[in-house]
């Protein structure tokens, strides 16, 4: 038998929420304590504010017995200078799902839902007030809500904005100005002291402190830091300004590319997403490790293995994304992953192409776009751990040959000599020749930084003290080394631009990151593997000087010998990656 409906009158309506439940849940989202303060900034941002001041009070704990309580964070305060608003914008403004910014010729803002302020406000504190006027000599209009009213069903509408002033410390802050202050009290859902937030500012307003937007955090100005170390002013331009008039170095711009999109729902338009990826300065980056140290710590260096996603100039996410910046399957970035910096920034209307949810966080590329995104980044990243180890492996080199890294086939070639016939080549120069070429070869080694007449007479004297030697320099990368005959010194320049030295001997010297567990055994193995290869070297260099080279055939041999092994260390290296 079928049971028959029952009519339900207009009087027995249901509503479609809970109100007092339904606040509850909300509060349990995944937003972070910093995350929901962010929500408040961003209508302070799209409110056109030139100051935004984000106040908390802390009350001091009380110890109990011998332990000590923690501090806890009581209220929390966003005061904005902006345009503020009026009395139907402010009865508005904590209505979930109300949008109360118009968008102007159609371009759309940092907002999306409507929910981000209120949602924001009440996963942090259990009471949030609104405070706002649109002109310096009005009142200040007020409304609120307030959970425990909700619940316990005292409040079911936001209530209508009356004149208040505020706070007395918040108001003076806008005295004879516009704009807003949101206050939240009965903060029961923050953890900690908040630390970290000004930093979290810095780098997800970034954009519009570069701009000119100053944020204070209790009063301290935020400095904005960029994770492509290419913006200012920073904390480090500030320092450097006042002690020593220049700023703080600068990153180097690797490219900026654009991927055109077709905007949903609007036939025939796109939009781009923007990729910038830069190389830190190279000052910071020495040796291998170094992005572990203390500067590099102040810096936030230690923590630059990341991906930064904008929207809308205001960061959404920052974090590593292993599937667009690593080998499939890998959650760890590498080291000297912190040496660059990459940011993806888009327009709101590619939302759809970045999974965005209602909280403005975790913005994931959808495949299609992660796959267009990871071809461009590749590639570039592939160049920036090249430059970043050629530039350890020549700064190591330096290093080494100041501390006897050619010290043992220098000397074992030297013990050889007397079992050898006499060489000719430079035995016919004149001391002034000998000293030309002495002048040369000391400046070649110690580069133009380095170059002043103190340094140039040690070298010089280190040289001469030695039968055989080997200096570094810097050449074509197609000259493997060049052989210089002295009067009674054979000297061998060797090349750190060549391929041979960068992929093969290089390596060979041990001192970077992933060698550091390496064994005795092996590390003695292959040490006896370079000082071979050195031997070989002198080895020639000591039959080249068996023969008179009128015609200038050795240097050619040489010249041709650089070319060959170059072009054949490129097709090895082609052949043995993987595809």
């Amino acid at each position: 038998m079928t049971q028959e409906l029952k009519y339900v009158s207009p009087e027995e309506d249901v509503s479609l929420v809970r109100i007092d439940q339904v606040y509850e849940s909300l509060r349990f989202n995944d937003y972070l304590a910093q995350n929901g303060i962010g929500e408040i900034v961003d209508n302070s941002i799209e409110a056109r504010a030139a100051n935004i001041e984000v106040r908390f009070t802390v009350e001091k704990a009380q110890k109990t017995g011998k332990k000590k309580g923690s501090n806890k964070i009581t209220e929390i305060a966003v005061i904005d200078d902006g345009i503020g608003m009026d009395a139907g914008t402010v009865h508005r403004c904590l209505v979930l799902g109300e949008s109360i910014r118009v968008s102007k010729d159609g371009r759309r803002g940092i907002g999306r839902f409507g929910v981000g302020m209120t949602l924001g406000g009440i996963s942090l504190a259990r009471r949030m007030e609104v405070f706002s006027r649109t002109h310096g000599n009005d009142w200040f209009l007020y409304t609120f809500v307030d959970l425990d009213d909700i619940q316990q069903r005292r409040l079911n509408c936001v209530p209508v904005p009356i004149p208040r002033e505020p706070p007395k410390e918040y108001g003076e802050l806008l005295k004879d100005s516009s704009g807003t202050i949101v206050i939240l009290k009965d903060c029961d859902r923050v953890n900690g002291d908040l630390e970290g937030l000004s930093n979290y500012l810095g780098r997800t307003y970034r954009k519009f402190i570069e701009r000119g937007i100053k944020i204070k955090l209790n009063g301290e100005l935020v400095y904005l830091h960029d994770p492509l170390y290419l913006s200012g002013p920073t904390v480090f331009d500030s320092q450097k300004l006042k002690e020593k008039g220049i700023g703080d170095p600068k990153a180097t711009l690797l490219g900026e590319n654009r991927i055109s999109l077709d905007i949903p729902d609007s036939p025939g338009k796109t939009a781009d997403v923007v990729i910038r990826m830069s190389l830190l300065p190279k000052e910071w980056r020495m040796e291998a490790g170094a992005g572990g140290g203390a500067e590099a710590k102040k810096r936030k260096i230690d923590q630059n293995e990341g991906v930064s996603i904008l929207r809308a100039d205001r960061e959404v996410r920052y974090a590593h994304i292993p599937y667009i910046t690593g080998k499939r399957g890998v959650a760890r970035p590498l080291d000297i992953d912190r040496w660059w910096g990459c940011e993806i920034s888009f327009p709101p209307e590619l939302d759809s192409y970045f999974q965005i949810k209602y909280i403005k966080r975790g913005a994931e590329p959808v495949p299609s776009l992660r796959n267009q995104i990871r071809e461009v980044i590749s590639a570039t990243v592939k160049t920036a751990r090249s430059i970043i180890r050629e530039d350890w492996a020549k700064e190591q080199a330096a290093r080494e040959a100041k501390t006897g890294f050619f010290e043992k086939a220098e000397k074992a070639m030297a013990s050889a000599e007397w079992n050898l016939p006499q060489g000719r080549q430079g035995k016919n120069l004149t001391a002034k020749e000998n000293e030309t070429k002495l002048d040369a070869l000391a400046s070649a080694a110690l580069g133009a930084e380095k170059n002043n007449s103190d340094q140039k007479e040690q070298k010089k004297t280190e040289i001469r003290e030695k039968p055989y030697s080997i200096e570094l320099v810097s050449n074509s990368e197609t000259i493997l080394f060049e052989t210089v005959h002295l009067l009674d010194n054979i000297v061998i320049q060797l090349n750190v631009n060549h391929p041979f030295y960068e992929k093969i001997l290089q390596p060979l010297c041990g001192n970077f990151e992933e060698d550091a567990e390496e064994g005795l055994a092996s590390q003695q193995f292959r040490q006896d593997v370079k000082n071979a290869v050195l031997l070989l070297l002198f080895s020639y260099a000591k039959a080249e000087s068996m023969f008179e080279d009128h015609q200038g055939w050795l240097a050619n041999l040489r010249t041709f010998w650089g070319v060959a092994l170059k072009s054949a260390l490129n097709e090895y290296d082609r052949k043995d990656s993987p595809s």
